[in-house]
C-alpha cells in the first residue's frame, strides 16, 4: 500500500512539475514572440483597454478624427496581434491629476471599465505643470520660476501616487502605461531651456511613480518638444532665426503675445491650430513609443478576465 502511495506522490509530483514547466514555457514563449504569435499562445481573442487622462488622451488636435493615440493603439494592436480590441477613452481637456482622480472615484461606468481593463493608458501632468507655471508667472527670473517648479514636485507626486492608488482599488493586474509630457512653446522660444528642464522634472514624477508600481511602465514623449527640429545642428538653426533671435522680452505677457499670433516658426508635430497639442504625425509619435512598450512587456497584458 505504502508503495503504491509512494508512486502516486511521485506521479503528482511529476505532474505538477510539468504544469510548472508549461506556466515557465508560456511566459518566455509569450516573451519573445512575435504579436499574432504570442497571442496564440495566450490564447487570447479580445484584449480591452481603457485610456484616463487630459487632452492628450482625448485626441484635441487630431484632425483624422482617430481620438489622438487612442483609435491608433487600438488599430495597431488589433492588426499586429490579430485580436479584437475594445477602447473605452476616459480623456478630458484640461483635467489636472486630482480632477483625474476626482471622476475615476465617482463616475460608475469608468470604475466598471477600469476593473476589465487588460491594458491601462494615461496622459497625466501637463495640467499641473501648466497650474504650477501659470501661478507663478510673476517669478522675476527663469531661474525662480525652476525653483518655484521644484517646490511643486513634492505636491504633484502626492497627487500622482493617490491617482494611481486609486487606479489599483479597482483593478489591481492590469499594466498601467503613463506618458510623460513634452514642451509645446520650445520653437517659439528655444533659449528658454529652463522651460525643458521643467517639464524634465515633472516626467521624472511621472516615471518615479511608475517603478513603484512595479507593474507599470513610463512612456517618454519628450521628443514632441523638437518636432522636425531634432539634431543639434537643426536646434541651432532654430536659434538663429531672426524672429527668434529677435526677441526682446520673455515676460509671461510676450510669451502669451507670441503663442496667441500666428507664429511664422511652427513644430511641425503639433497642430497649427493651437500650436500646442500633437497633430496626426504627433500622434503617431505617440502610438508608435506605446506600442514599443506593450510590445516589450505583452506577457503580463495578453491575458483573459
Amino acid at each position: 500500500m505504502r508503495k503504491y502511495l509512494t508512486l502516486g506522490f511521485i506521479g503528482l509530483m511529476i505532474a505538477g512539475l510539468g504544469g510548472f514547466g508549461w506556466i515557465y514555457y508560456q511566459k518566455n514563449a509569450l516573451q519573445t514572440a512575435q504579436p499574432s504569435d504570442a497571442a496564440k499562445i495566450a490564447q487570447v481573442k479580445a484584449i480591452k483597454i481603457v485610456a484616463l487622462g487630459d487632452s492628450l488622451t482625448e485626441g484635441v488636435g487630431d484632425n483624422a478624427h482617430l481620438q489622438g493615440y487612442t483609435g491608433r493603439i487600438a488599430r495597431q494592436v488589433q492588426q499586429q496581434y490579430d485580436v479584437k480590441v475594445t477602447m473605452r477613452n476616459f480623456g478630458r481637456a484640461g483635467d489636472r491629476s486630482d480632477q483625474i482622480q476626482t471622476r475615476l472615484t465617482t463616475q460608475p461606468k469608468l470604475q466598471s471599465a477600469m476593473r476589465q481593463a487588460n491594458v491601462i493608458v494615461m496622459t497625466v501632468g501637463g495640467n499641473d505643470l501648466q497650474q504650477l507655471l501659470l501661478k507663478n508667472q510673476t517669478a522675476a527670473s527663469p531661474v525662480a520660476l525652476t525653483h518655484a517648479i521644484n517646490a511643486g514636485q513634492s505636491d504633484y507626486q502626492k497627487k500622482l501616487t493617490a491617482l494611481f492608488s486609486a487606479v489599483r482599488h479597482y483593478n489591481a493586474d492590469a499594466p498601467i502605461y503613463i506618458f510623460g509630457n513634452y514642451n509645446p512653446i520650445y520653437v517659439h522660444f528655444p533659449q528658454r531651456t529652463d522651460l525643458n528642464q521643467d517639464v524634465t522634472t515633472f516626467n521624472q514624477i511621472n516615471q518615479k511613480v511608475a517603478r513603484a508600481d512595479k507593474a507599470s511602465h513610463y512612456v517618454g514623449i519628450f521628443d514632441l518638444t523638437y518636432g522636425q527640429y531634432r539634431t543639434p545642428s537643426a536646434r541651432r538653426h532654430l536659434l538663429n532665426q531672426a524672429d527668434v533671435a529677435a526677441q526682446a522680452s520673455e515676460s509671461p505677457d510676450q510669451i502669451l503675445k507670441v503663442l496667441t499670433a500666428q507664429p511664422t516658426v511652427l513644430n511641425d508635430w503639433l497642430s497649427p491650430s493651437d500650436n500646442f497639442h500633437p497633430n496626426p504625425t504627433g500622434y503617431d509619435y505617440m502610438t508608435n513609443q506605446l506600442f514599443q512598450q506593450m510590445k516589450r512587456g505583452q506577457a503580463a497584458w495578453l491575458t483573459t478576465h
